[in-house]
């Protein structure tokens, strides 16, 4: 009994159609970025809209910031401290104070958004040396306040942004 009816079903769903369609979009635009247009480098590693809706992408040649017409490059001079650690970007993420984090190949840093300046952490007093490390991924929290959650070669840390 159990199988007739399993074989009705069967037949019944290969005898209904369903019909699918996706909506057609009229007014699509894309916009091309290039070097040609001032970006770092087109092999594209990360990309992260802010909450003041800059673009930044993470090129293996520096950082962008794309405000819909100009680029502006950040990038790495080991003789300035208040340059990237290293210009391979691997995330970039945003903390609550509107300042965005970027993570490096080699390193882990931060731009204040207020000053438009470059922090490395390795030049703080890092316990954890993670201006050492290879960072793979963050993530701010959506459930704790002021925590940014940080992936490295080494494993998982848990930052708090107020106390550092």
């Amino acid at each position: 009994m159990r199988l007739k009816i399993l074989i009705i079903f069967i037949v019944i769903n290969m005898l209904i159609t369903i019909k699918a369609s996706a909506e057609i979009l009229d007014n699509v635009g894309f916009e091309n970025i290039s070097i040609d247009d001032g970006l770092s480098n087109e092999y594209i590693t990360s990309i992260f809209q802010d909450s003041k809706g800059y673009m930044w992408i993470g090129t293996k040649d520096g950082l962008n910031r794309y405000d819909g017409e100009r680029i502006k490059i950040y990038n790495c001079n080991f003789k300035d401290k208040n340059t990237l650690s290293s210009t391979y970007i691997t995330d970039i993420e945003e903390d609550s104070y509107g300042n965005i984090w970027i993570a490096t190949d080699h390193g882990l840093d931060f731009l204040l958004h207020d000053t438009d300046t470059v922090i490395r952490i390795r030049d703080t007093e890092d316990k954890y040396n993670l201006g050492d490390l290879k960072i793979t991924s963050l993530l701010k929290s959506s459930y704790e306040k002021n925590i940014m959650w940080v992936g490295t070669e080494k494993g998982l840390f848990k930052i708090n942004i107020e106390n550092k």
